[in-house]
C-alpha cells in the first residue's frame, strides 16, 4: 500500500509514478483523516475475491463538484487520504465559488488542474464537462486490485462524490467488491449517514412514486443499527457517492442536463432500468453526507427558480418523461388533482407563493414540452419493459401514509410554535415550579404514578364518563327538544338553505351558518345538538383548562378550576333546560380568554403569534355575538374598555379594538339587526329569549348566579362566594383573581340588566359563576401548598360542595324541561304530507281560553332552528292574521277560498280544541274534516279551484353567503399558523424548508 507520506501514485509497467506533488502542510497533516472514521471502518486489507471469482482489474476516475465548500472540503481531502482503495484519477470540476473551494478542491490528493465552470452549471452537467476536460483514467498494463496479471479484464467505473460528502475508507473498496460480485449491476450506490459522523440514516437506495414522491423508505431520525444491510437492487442511488461504470454513462448520456439538481438521479436511475442495466445499493459502503443544500447551509447553484417550484417542476418532469405511455392521461389527472390539494394547503397556510410554485411547476413543466421531447430521446432505451421493474417504485398508499404523517407532524409542530407564549417578564421561579410537581412513591405502579401526576386527566375522564351516565334519559331516537330549543334540522342541505334564506326584509340569524359548519363534522344538525348540549359539561372543562395552563401553575387547582367550570353549565341549567346558546358560549368563553391573554401578555419584542390571537379572538366574539348576544355585547364593551384604558393605542390596544370589529364584521348582517332590534339582544340561540331562566323575583338566585328551576339548589353557590371574597380579601391576591372578580360583578350586572329588558340573562349569570371560579382558582394556585390549617379547611369546603353537585349531576341527570322526542307534534299522516310530491302547507293555530290567537305555518318539516329569529314582519303575516280574525268572529264563508288563495293545505288545532273555532271550521265551505287524534283536530283545505299563493316567501341572500365564506375564510386562515414547503432534495430524506 502507498504510503500517505509521498502522495497518490500510479502503478505502470513495473515503475512508480507520481502524479502529483501535495504540499508538505497536507502530507504532514494526511493521517489525521484516519482519526474521523469508526474503528470498523479501518482498511483490513482484503486482496482476494472471497468468491473465489477470475480476477478483475477495476479502473476507478472519481469526479468531485464543489460550489461554496470550503467548509466542508478539508473533511472530504482526509477521507480521501483515508481511503484503501484510492481512484486511479480524481478530477475536480468547480461551479463558480466565491470562497475557497478553488484552492482546497486543487489541494486534493492526486487531483487533476481544476475545471472551472459557470455558477449556474448543474451538478450532471458539470460532471460531463469535467470528463470533457480530463478524461477517463488510463487504463494501467499491469496490477488489479486482485492480481497482478496485465491479462486481467478491465472495467473502468466513475465515481461521483460532492464536496459535503466523505467516504469511509473502506467506501470504494466495498463496492468495487460488489461490482465483482455482481457484474450484471452497472450502478452502485453506498449507504449515506448523517454527517459528519453519526450513526443517522439517510439513504440506502431511493425510489419514488408515480406521483413524483421521492421516497427512501427511512424514517427520520433512524439510526443504522443494520437493518437495511442488504445488498439489493433499486431504482435509483444518490448521486453522492455513486458508482457508474463507464458504459453505462455514455449509453445514457449521463444526467439529463434538463435536471440541474433535483430528482437527476432518479431519473438517471430510472433510464437504467429501462435500458436493462441493473442499479444496486452496497450498505457496507458507507458514505458521511452534510446535506449543505437540504438543509440550507448554503445557497443552491444551478438554478434561479425557487428551490420548492424547481423540486415539483422536476418531480413532474422525471414522471413524464419515463412512464409508460398508457399511464400519461391517469398521471396527468393526478398531478392536477395533487396540486389543487397542496395549493388548498398552502392558501390554507398563508404561504400563497407556495401554491403559485405549486401551479408554475405543473403549468410550465407540462406546457413548456421538454417532456415529449425527452420521450422521444430516449424511444432507444425502451429496452425493458415497465412491467418487469415497477416493483421498484413506492406504491401509492405509502406516499399517501407519509403525506398524511408528515401533514399532522407539520399541523402540530407549526400549532405549537403559533401559540408558543414568551415567558412573563418576572418568569415562574424554580420554587413556584415545584408545586406543579406531585411526589409520588417509585414502588406505585407506573399507571397509578402517572394518573396522580395528571389529576385533570382523571378529572376530565370522569366528567366525560359522568356526561354519558347523565345523558342516560336522553339517548335513543328523536331528537332533542325542549320549550327554549326548537327541533334541529333533518339534513345539512336543509340547514345550510335556513342560513341564507328569510322572508324578504327579515335577516337569518347568524349562528345558523356557524351550527351548519359544526354539523359537518358531527354527522347532521342532531348529532351537533348531541355533542353540544350532552357533551358541554366535558367539552367547557377541557376549554377552561386550556386557559388555566395559561398562568395556573399547580396542577391540582388547575383540575379543580376546569372541572368546577364544566360543571358550572350544568347548575346554570343550561344543559337540562337545552338552552344551546349558553352551552356553546360556556366552550367559547376560555378559548376567547386564551386568546386574550396571548394578546395581552407584555413581550419583549412583537411576534406574530400575537395577531394569530387577534384574529382568533374575533372568531371567538363572533361566535359569542351569533349564540348569545347578550353575553357578546358584554364582552366586546369590556374588551373596548380595557384595551383602551389599559394599553391605548399600543399594540395590544390595536389589536384588540381590531378583535371587536372582526367581531360584529363576520356575522353581517345580523350585527345590522341588533342595532335596529336591541329585543334580539336577548335570544339564545335555539329557541325563544330566556327571560324565565333569570327573572329578578328572587334576589338570592340572582346574586348566586343560579337561575330559577334550575337543577340545584341556590345556596350550593354560597361557598364558592364565600371562597371567593376571602380570596379578594388577602394582601397578596393577585391580578387574575381581580380579573375573575371583575368578570363576576360584570356578569351580575348584566343579569340585572337583562331581568329588567325581558331576557338573555341565562349566559350572562354564566358569566357571573365563571368570574368566581376563576378567582378561587387563581387563589388557591398561590396558597394551594399552605399547612395552614384554615386554608386546607377553606379549601376543603370547595371540594365538599364541588363534590356534591357532581351528585345532583350524575342523580338528576340531563333531562328536565330537554327531552328527546319526534321533530313535529304533528299527527303521522300530517307529517308525510308534507314530503314530496305533496309539500302540503298546514296552519297550526292554537287558541285556549282567553289568551290570543297563534298560528305558525308548518312547511318542510317546520318549525325549526332559526325559525324565531327569521320569522315574518307582521305586514308579511297580514293575509293570514285577518282570516284568523274573521275566524274568531263566526266567518264569513269566504275563508276557505281565502286559505286556499294562500296555498294552504291543511288547518290544524292541537289539543285542547277551541269548541267555538272548531264549529266555525266545520260550518266554513271548502274544508273537509280531516281525522283526529288524542283531542285535536284538522281540516283539508279545498285547492282545486283556486290557483293559491304564499305570503310568505322565503329568499336568498346568495350575495350576503358569498361574502359571509369569504370573510370567514380570510379569518380563519388568518389565525392559523403559516405553511411552510418542503423540498425533497436528492440528498438523504431531510427537506429543507423554506418559509
Amino acid at each position: 500500500m502507498v504510503s500517505p507520506r509521498r502522495g497518490l501514485e500510479l502503478v505502470t509497467t513495473g515503475r512508480s509514478v507520481p502524479l502529483k506533488v501535495y504540499p508538505q502542510q497536507m502530507e504532514s497533516e494526511a493521517p489525521a483523516g484516519w482519526d474521523f472514521f469508526d474503528a470498523v471502518d479501518v482498511p483490513t486489507g482484503l486482496t482476494h475475491d472471497p468468491m473465489g471469482r477470475a480476477p478483475v482489474r477495476h479502473v476507478v476516475t472519481a469526479v468531485v463538484v464543489g460550489h461554496e465548500g470550503a467548509a466542508w472540503l478539508p473533511r472530504l481531502t482526509e477521507a480521501l487520504w483515508a481511503l484503501d482503495r484510492r481512484p486511479e484519477r480524481l478530477i475536480a470540476v468547480d461551479t463558480g465559488s466565491t470562497d475557497e473551494t478553488a484552492e482546497l478542491l486543487a489541494a486534493m490528493p492526486g487531483v487533476e488542474p481544476v475545471v472551472g465552470v459557470s455558477a449556474r452549471t448543474g451538478f450532471g452537467t458539470a460532471v460531463s464537462r469535467g470528463l470533457e476536460a480530463v478524461g477517463f483514467a488510463s487504463i494501467p498494463s499491469a496490477v488489479g486490485p486482485y492480481g497482478d496479471d496485465g491479462h486481467m479484464p478491465v472495467v473502468e467505473w466513475l465515481w461521483l462524490l460532492h464536496d459535503d460528502c466523505a467516504p469511509a475508507p473502506k467506501a470504494l473498496e466495498h463496492l468495487l467488491l460488489q461490482a465483482t460480485l455482481s457484474p450484471e449491476t452497472g450502478i452502485w450506490g453506498p449507504k449515506l449517514r448523517l454527517w459528519p459522523r453519526d450513526r443517522e440514516l439517510l439513504e440506502v437506495g431511493v425510489t419514488t412514486s408515480l406521483g413524483g414522491r421521492r421516497d427512501t423508505g427511512i424514517e427520520n431520525g433512524e439510526l443504522d443499527q443494520g437493518q437495511h444491510d442488504q445488498v439489493r437492487q433499486v431504482l435509483a442511488v444518490s448521486s453522492a457517492g455513486m458508482l457508474v461504470r463507464r458504459d453505462v454513462w455514455e449509453a445514457l448520456n449521463g444526467f439529463d442536463p434538463r435536471l440541474p439538481m433535483f430528482r437527476d438521479d432518479i431519473d438517471f436511475g430510472w433510464r437504467a432500468s429501462k435500458a436493462g442495466f441493473q442499479v444496486g445499493v452496497a450498505p457496507d459502503a458507507v458514505v458521511y453526507h452534510a446535506q449543505a443544500a437540504a438543509t440550507g447551509e448554503r445557497a443552491l447553484a444551478g438554478t434561479r427558480r425557487h428551490a420548492y417550484q424547481l423540486d415539483r417542476a422536476h418531480a413532474y418532469y422525471t414522471v413524464l418523461a419515463n412512464a409508460p405511455g398508457k399511464l400519461l392521461p391517469l398521471l396527468l389527472l393526478r398531478f392536477l388533482l395533487g396540486t389543487i390539494l397542496r395549493s388548498a394547503w398552502f392558501v390554507l397556510g398563508k404561504t400563497p407563493s407556495g401554491a403559485v410554485d405549486e401551479w408554475t411547476a405543473l403549468l410550465g413543466t407540462v406546457l413548456a414540452g421538454g417532456w415529449t421531447q425527452a420521450r422521444k430521446d430516449r424511444r432507444r432505451l425502451n429496452r425493458v419493459p415497465y412491467d418487469s421493474f415497477k416493483t421498484l417504485f413506492s406504491r401509492s398508499v405509502h406516499a399517501l401514509r407519509h403525506n398524511l404523517e408528515e401533514t399532522g407532524s407539520t399541523i402540530s409542530e407549526r400549532l405549537r410554535e403559533a401559540w408558543a407564549d414568551e415567558p412573563e417578564e418576572q418568569p415562574v421561579t424554580s420554587a413556584r415550579r415545584a408545586k406543579s410537581t406531585a411526589r409520588v412513591a417509585v414502588d406505585q405502579p407506573r399507571w397509578r404514578r402517572q394518573l396522580i401526576r395528571r389529576p385533570f386527566l382523571v378529572a376530565w375522564v370522569f366528567l366525560a364518563i359522568g356526561a354519558v351516565v347523565a345523558a342516560r334519559g336522553l339517548i335513543g331516537s328523536g331528537v332533542l327538544r325542549s320549550p327554549l330549543l326548537l327541533p334541529p334540522h333533518e339534513t345539512l342541505g336543509a340547514l345550510w338553505h335556513a342560513a341564507a334564506a328569510a322572508p324578504a326584509g327579515v335577516t337569518p340569524p347568524a349562528w345558523l351558518a356557524q351550527f351548519w359548519a359544526l354539523s359537518t363534522i358531527t354527522f347532521g344538525p342532531s348529532g351537533a345538538t348531541n355533542v353540544v348540549l350532552l357533551g358541554a359539561v366535558p367539552l367547557a372543562a377541557l376549554a377552561a383548562w386550556a386557559l388555566l395552563r395559561a398562568f395556573v401553575v399547580d396542577r391540582v387547582a388547575r383540575a379543580w378550576g376546569a372541572a368546577a367550570y364544566g360543571l358550572a353549565v350544568f347548575t346554570n341549567g343550561a344543559v337540562s333546560q337545552g338552552r344551546l346558546g349558553t352551552c356553546v358560549a360556556a366552550i367559547v368563553l376560555p378559548l376567547l380568554g386564551a386568546a386574550v391573554h396571548t394578546v395581552a401578555r407584555r413581550r419583549r419584542v412583537v411576534i406574530q403569534g400575537s395577531w394569530r390571537a387577534a384574529w382568533f379572538t374575533g372568531i371567538c366574539l363572533a361566535v359569542l355575538f351569533a349564540f348569545t348576544p347578550s353575553l357578546g355585547l358584554l364582552v366586546a364593551v369590556v374588551l373596548l374598555v380595557g384595551a383602551l384604558a389599559g394599553f391605548g393605542w399600543r399594540r395590544q390596544g390595536r389589536q384588540l379594538v381590531f378583535s371587536v370589529v372582526l367581531g360584529l364584521v363576520l356575522v353581517l348582517p345580523w350585527t345590522i339587526q341588533l342595532v335596529l332590534h336591541p329585543s334580539r339582544l336577548g335570544q339564545e340561540a335555539g329557541g325563544p329569549p330566556t327571560a324565565a331562566v333569570g327573572p329578578g323575583d328572587s334576589l338570592a338566585n340572582l346574586l348566586t348566579g343560579t337561575p330559577v328551576g334550575g337543577p340545584t339548589p341556590w345556596w350550593l353557590a354560597v361557598p364558592l362566594i364565600l371562597v371567593a371574597l376571602l380570596a379578594v380579601t388577602r394582601e397578596s391576591r393577585q391580578r387574575y383573581e381581580l380579573l375573575g372578580w371583575f368578570a363576576a360583578l360584570a356578569g351580575l350586572a348584566g343579569t340585572l340588566v337583562a331581568s329588567r329588558l325581558g331576557g338573555g340573562s341565562g349566559p350572562l349569570m354564566f358569566l357571573m359563576t365563571a368570574g368566581w371560579i376563576l378567582a378561587v382558582t387563581v387563589a388557591w394556585d398561590s396558597v394551594g401548598k399552605s399547612s395552614e390549617l384554615i386554608v386546607q379547611g377553606v379549601l376543603g369546603l370547595v371540594l365538599v360542595a364541588t363534590l356534591v353537585i357532581s351528585g345532583f349531576w350524575l342523580v338528576r341527570g340531563a333531562d328536565g324541561p330537554l327531552w328527546r322526542g319526534p321533530a313535529q307534534d304533528l299527527p303521522a299522516y300530517l307529517m308525510s304530507s308534507q314530503e314530496p310530491p305533496q309539500n302540503a302547507s298546514i296552519l297550526v293555530v292554537r287558541k285556549d281560553g282567553t289568551n290570543p290567537t297563534r298560528f305558525s305555518l308548518v312547511r318542510e318539516g317546520g318549525p325549526r332552528m332559526g325559525s324565531l329569529e327569521a320569522s315574518p314582519k307582521p305586514e308579511q303575516a297580514k293575509p293570514i292574521t285577518d282570516v284568523l280574525s274573521a275566524l274568531g268572529g263566526g266567518g264569513t264563508g269566504e275563508e276557505g277560498r281565502q286559505l286556499a288563495a294562500l296555498a294552504i293545505d291543511y288547518v290544524y288545532l292541537p289539543a285542547p280544541v277551541d269548541p267555538t273555532l272548531m264549529s266555525t271550521l266545520d260550518s266554513l265551505p271548502g274544508l273537509t274534516r280531516a281525522s283526529a287524534t288524542d283531542g285535536d283536530a284538522s281540516w283539508l283545505v279545498d285547492r282545486t279551484k283556486v290557483q293559491g299563493q304564499t305570503p310568505i316567501e322565503a329568499e336568498t341572500r346568495s350575495i350576503w353567503r358569498i361574502l359571509g365564506i369569504v370573510a370567514w375564510l380570510i379569518a380563519l386562515i388568518s389565525c392559523l399558523p403559516t405553511a411552510r414547503r418542503t423540498v425533497a432534495v436528492p440528498q438523504g430524506t431531510h427537506a429543507r424548508r423554506t418559509p
